[in-house]
């Protein structure tokens, strides 16, 4: 007994145990964002987006019902909805809502339900579901600045930049599937960029495991976040081991992602019949629901190319992917803090840095620019706030600004990136005041939020789709 506690006393003088530089931001998203929390700002179901509707439905039905069938008696989307077999689904991919459910599970066994609390169990799942996770990318952020050896001060700096500047805040209150699938992606790299800094062999299987598992269940969670999965099997090949070793660690990674991955079809392919979600099925959307967007559909892409021939299609791809990044939601009209990022990423690509640090950064870009592209072509019409797909990819692009900060640069350089930070900072805090409304956003999303949050206009109640149904 004495030894033991000897050890135990030694364990507690020998280590640290609580990191103030790294508790600072998670602590900051915190307090800024659980007072500006969606059900604090609209209580009423019929205020809110369809989106967060339907979500907020279909866990209520799990737990409730046992089923992902809705029953439209407390939530009423419009949108975001499928029918299949005479019933109602919603389209959205369902493993978030199934992790949401075993939350809602242990409030409904305390009698907190939405029949009896509706705006406590909102707020609390968005708690759970959102907000956690928006302050989890901070810390996650903090602990792989160690990869550009930068001072705790400096990876504190890099990690607020991160969520303020980089947009994560603005859909930090509000329920959604981006933040935490965002926060997984930055947990799978966590692991990678963790196995690279250690020299214990045996305890990188775990970590291997594990990224695999957060970067297959992001996928899940968000299907924008697919095209991180092949990218970060990328970042294991490039791990400076043996051949062999690298393979076994390339198979520890699929193994991991094997679990998510079975949930997501075990919840999919008996309401669709396939591994695809509701919204990847247009043909079974809800005849009085409308679309959340027009798929892309191939037969326009060839009409387009017979009648108007190759130099006119290009040039009107080049003018959607303008528009994604410049237009009225676009990614650098709204965050141009990106660009230092992007800047970043080509400081690695310099000789001295490991390959697997390359390799993550060349990741990090080229899921940037997927999902740029599918943007592009798709022109989902999304009514949210900036662009939300683009919200799992912000985080892992302005990471990368760590690069930056341990180069020195001129006084001018860094007055441009105050500045840039500046505005980016400002346009997510005017998101996070209601970044997905019921009625969407029209023209420059950012100016339209400022004038909703200076004039108090509230959401136009529309009439339910349960009323509307015949």
């Amino acid at each position: 007994m004495h030894a033991l506690l000897t050890y135990l006393r030694r364990y507690r003088d020998s280590r640290k145990h609580v990191r103030p530089w790294a508790l600072a931001v998670p602590i900051l998203v915190l307090l800024i964002c659980l007072p500006l929390l969606r059900p604090l700002r609209h209580a009423d179901p019929r205020q809110i987006s369809d989106h967060e509707i339907a979500r907020l439905a279909t866990v209520q039905a799990m737990v409730e019902r046992g089923t992902l069938a809705l029953d439209f008696d407390t939530f009423q989307p419009e949108q975001n909805v499928i029918e299949v077999r005479e019933e109602f689904y919603a389209d959205q991919p369902p493993v978030f809502s199934a992790l949401l459910a075993s939350a809602y599970w242990s409030m409904h066994r305390l009698d907190v339900t939405f029949a009896t609390h509706p705006a406590l169990v909102t707020y609390l799942l968005t708690v759970l579901g959102t907000t956690l996770p928006a302050a989890g990318i901070a810390g996650l952020v903090y602990r792989m600045g160690r990869l550009f050896e930068l001072p705790r001060i400096w990876r504190t700096a890099l990690a607020a930049v991160v969520v303020f500047g980089g947009g994560v805040l603005a859909y930090a209150t509000v329920l959604n599937e981006h933040v935490p699938a965002a926060a997984l992606v930055m947990s799978s790299a966590a692991c990678l960029v963790h196995i690279a800094l250690i020299k214990r062999r045996l305890s990188a299987s775990v970590w291997l495991t594990l990224a695999g598992f957060c970067a297959a269940l992001a996928m899940t969670v968000d299907l924008t976040a697919a095209a991180f999965a092949p990218l970060l099997g990328g970042v294991v090949l490039a791990l400076p081991w043996s051949r062999l070793t690298r393979a076994g660690a390339l198979l520890l990674y699929i193994l991991g992602m094997v679990p998510p991955i079975l949930l997501h079809l075990a919840l999919t392919i008996p309401v669709t019949g396939d591994w695809r979600p509701g919204n990847l099925h247009p043909e079974l959307a809800a005849p009085l629901a409308l679309a959340p967007y027009d798929a892309f559909d191939s037969d326009d892409w060839d009409d387009d190319l017979t009648d108007n021939g190759y130099g006119t299609l290009v040039l009107r791809s080049l003018i959607r992917v303008g528009d994604t990044l410049f237009g009225g939601n676009g990614l650098l009209s709204h965050f141009p803090i990106l660009i230092l990022g992007a800047l970043g990423i080509s400081m690695v690509m310099h000789r001295h840095w490991p390959n697997s640090t390359k390799m993550l950064a060349v990741a990090s870009a080229a899921a940037a620019i997927g999902v740029i592209v599918l943007a592009a072509i798709d022109q989902p019409g999304d009514p949210g706030y900036a662009s939300r797909w683009f919200v799992v990819v912000m985080p892992m692009l302005t990471f990368w600004i760590g690069a930056w900060l341990r180069r020195p640069h001129r006084p001018l350089s860094w007055a441009l990136a105050g500045i840039v930070l500046a505005f980016s900072t400002l346009i997510t805090f005017i998101g996070a005041t209601g970044p997905l409304p019921r009625d969407g956003f029209t023209g420059y999303t950012a100016a339209d939020a400022f004038d909703r949050l200076i004039t108090g206009q509230s959401p136009e109640i529309a009439p339910s789709f349960v009323a509307a149904r015949p």
